[in-house]
């Protein structure tokens, strides 16, 4: 296909979504607060970073990690075809949680199959396509952010109650589809049935706000009603997609066939390290690291969470020390993550780290029950594990949900734009996010 290089050799940041997969439902952003730390990092590094653009990826919520790297390649393929990668620009893909298998998967398809072609835009003509070796050449750097390279204790525990999280789905169908904010009552019912106390929730004020924000209410504003419709759409589509294809689960689960990334072999794992190095691609991880809300046993793993056995439910393990500025979702998640079949990739020893954020804290080992609530610390530490960077934060800490953001739009029916949804009480700040965040930058030019 010809294309003319790029006379300044552009670099693009694709940002990828985790297992929920959006961009932004309504003005809920996956990645908040990325793109004014972007706009700093530039200011501070001098002009010549402005061959530097930022793209942000929009996938499918929970369909399979081959489905979604599918859609990642087309999403990439497209924009190569219409110009706005050329050769001579380079891409850096950064991937979150699940977007990180997304890559591997990504990498791993396109070198197997160089020379396959992909038509864009309808064309029929081999000139006009692009080829998987063209996706390939333009990759250049990948950054895992909270990736579970080994899978995640929370999908083994999630697949085990399949029944339970389908009848989770369709009542958040039902709520949406009707009335809408019945759904608010029934998400805050679930979990106030389950906790006789908790913190004030951000998912809960996350999902009114995209129930607010999706209801045209009296306005007589065309604009206020088409975004309301907007977001509408938005929200009936994502829930559609997750009640209709829940794969993902199956390919974060550590239990398995070896379709999955997350449980390549040895050998496979070990040709995939030669394909990155062959093509040029440098990577860059960054584990992450939770408060710990629970005592569990130094050492060993920690017991699974049955929900016919009451001993093990989170609100009667024993905590370590009071956490009174942690909420029942971030809870809920630690105590599934905590328990399961993971294990140490290398068979017998803790991965050992030194925090990247907070700064100047000593190298800790990482307990296998050690997690961000949402995935296990030690199944972060690949491919090259002593170079993981520790950061002291829960999972949506690191993408900017560590804190709530009030809208600057006062007559907007949302309130925030962005939450803490994991009440972790990790201390994460905008002076962590800041620092992780240009550090992803600067690695990515």
């Amino acid at each position: 296909m010809p294309r003319k290089p790029s006379a300044r050799g552009r670099v693009h940041i694709v940002l990828i979504p985790g297992f929920v997969g959006f961009d932004a439902l309504g003005q809920l952003e996956y990645y908040a607060g990325v793109t004014p730390q972007y706009q700093l990092w530039k200011k501070s590094r001098g002009s010549n970073h402005g061959a530097i653009a930022l793209h942000y990826f929009d996938n499918f919520p929970t369909a399979a990690v081959r489905t979604r790297a599918a859609r990642l390649r087309n999403y990439l393929a497209t924009r190569l075809a219409r110009g706005e990668f050329v050769p001579g620009d380079s891409i850096a893909l950064v991937g979150h949680s699940t977007g990180g298998l997304d890559i591997r998967c990504l990498l791993w398809e396109l070198s197997k199959s160089p020379k396959q072609t992909f038509p864009v835009d309808g064309a029929v003509d081999p000139e006009s396509m692009v080829t998987a070796d063209d996706i390939l050449k333009l990759i250049k750097r990948v950054v895992f952010l909270s990736v579970p390279q080994w899978g995640t204790n929370v999908a083994d525990w999630v697949r085990s109650y399949k029944l339970g999280r389908q009848v989770v789905v369709e009542n958040l169908r039902a709520g949406f589809a009707g009335s809408q904010m019945p759904i608010i009552d029934t998400l805050e019912e679930w979990i106030w049935n389950y906790a006789s106390k908790t913190t004030r929730m951000g998912l809960v004020d996350a999902v009114r706000d995209v129930v607010s924000e999706s209801e045209a209410g009296s306005s007589h504003d065309p604009t206020v009603v088409a975004m309301a419709q907007e977001a509408a759409s938005e929200v009936e589509l994502w829930l559609r997609h997750i009640a209709t294809d829940f794969h993902a689960i199956d390919d974060l689960a550590v239990q398995g066939g070896p379709q999955s990334p997350a449980r390549f072999d040895k050998k496979r794992r070990e040709e995939e390290i030669g394909i990155w190095k062959k093509a040029g691609i440098v990577t860059r991880s960054y584990a992450t690291l939770g408060t710990r809300p629970f005592k569990f046993k130094a050492g060993g793993p920690a017991p699974r969470w049955d929900l016919v056995n009451p001993l093990t439910y989170p609100e009667t393990t024993l905590r370590t020390s009071p956490s009174p500025d942690t909420d029942i979702i971030y809870r809920i998640g630690y105590r599934a993550c905590a328990g399961g079949p993971l294990t140490y990739h290398n068979g017998h020893s803790a991965p050992t780290a030194k925090p990247f954020f907070p700064a100047g804290q000593r190298s800790r080992d990482i307990e296998i029950w050690d997690n961000d609530g949402i995935v296990n610390t030690a199944s972060m530490f690949w491919p090259n594990g002593k170079d993981t960077l520790l950061v002291h934060c829960d999972h949506l800490d690191i993408v900017g949900h560590y804190h709530d953001v009030r809208s600057a739009d006062k007559d907007s029916p949302r309130r925030f734009q962005a939450y803490d949804l994991l009440k972790s009480d990790s201390g994460f700040n905008p002076a962590g996010f800041a620092r992780v965040w240009n550090d992803v930058f600067d690695f990515c030019r």
